[in-house]
């Protein structure tokens, strides 16, 4: 029998979650974060940066297709996306999924995290990175939009939280959401992860739909459960345009996407952005009280 070993993620000073694994499949400091790779028991392989899992192969096309297709189908028919992160390769591949996409670009600062994503996740990227209307750059997102002169229809942020010192901590500052809008089409809609939304780690979150709707008319903040990440992950999506029924969203994806979905279904569009009223509450408050001119910083 393997040895088995445990790997644990510390949530807040005050709480952790252990996956025991039997192996370690790449261990390396980077030039911008420590990345680990390992095989778990319970979620199989996982992808950990800076002490913190991204994501597991039992259940990232979870977060991956929440992450993806609202955004998509809010848009319609996107021909242009930028990807902000995503350096496993699985948002390029939900993207790719749509038979609209002409062109993707997607921007990652760390090389050698992606390099290493393209040979041990190979199930996570299915060689999207190889794709002809994919754009690969390897630069600072912030350095990238300043110095671009391209728009989009869809704009994806598939980075880490904002840990003090890390790679993406200051992408979520106001600042910067004022750039990226400015890089989005006519009826553009821009969506990104935004950490935890439990009560004990919705701080940041709350931060973040506060900063997004001081630059957009329209702000959606909706979560599903994955497993692996042991909570509700809460993510924001963001446009300028009309409000559009989930029933046309659900259409749009369903229309112009191949393949069969693990996650997205009618009943989970239906459902985005509907909170429990603590929550709901929660976000109003936060309007009022905080915006990111300075990162906040996640629990670690």
């Amino acid at each position: 029998m393997k040895k088995i070993r445990w790997f644990t993620e510390k949530f807040s000073p005050y709480e952790a979650h252990s996956h025991a694994y039997t192996k370690v499949i790449k261990r390396k400091k980077t030039k911008f974060q420590e990345l680990l790779i390992l095989d778990t028991l319970s979620f199989g392989r996982c992808l950990i940066l800076d002490g913190e899992i991204q994501s597991a192969l039992k259940d990232e096309k979870i977060y991956h297709e929440i992450l993806v297709h609202p955004a998509m189908g809010y848009f319609g028919k996107p021909s242009s996306v930028l990807i902000l992160g995503g350096g496993e390769g699985a948002t390029l591949r939900e993207v790719l999924r749509w038979r609209t996409v002409k062109r993707v670009t997607m921007v990652d600062i760390d090389r050698e995290t992606v390099e290493f994503c393209k040979k041990y996740l190979k199930q996570w990227h299915q060689n999207s990175f190889y794709d002809r209307r994919v754009n690969l750059v390897f630069e600072d997102a912030r350095n990238f939009l300043k110095n671009s002169t391209e728009k989009w229809d869809v704009i994806i942020m598939d980075l880490p939280c904002p840990l003090e010192g890390g790679p993406a901590y200051k992408l979520y500052a106001i600042e910067y959401i004022k750039e990226l809008n400015s890089h989005l089409n006519k009826g553009g809609v821009f969506v990104s992860q935004a950490g935890g939304a439990s009560i004990t780690e919705w701080h940041f979150h709350l931060a973040f739909y506060a900063t997004l709707k001081k630059v957009f008319k329209n702000v959606i903040s909706y979560n599903i459960f994955v497993p692996s990440f042991d909570l509700p992950w809460a993510f924001l999506l963001a446009y300028n345009g009309l409000k559009k029924s989930r029933q046309k969203v659900f259409s749009n994806i369903k229309r112009n996407t191949k393949g069969r979905f693990y996650c997205i279904n009618k009943e989970i569009l239906e459902s985005l952005g509907a909170n429990p009223e603590y929550f709901q509450q929660a976000l109003e408050k936060s309007r009022k009280i905080i915006t990111m001119k300075k990162p906040v910083f996640y629990f670690k």
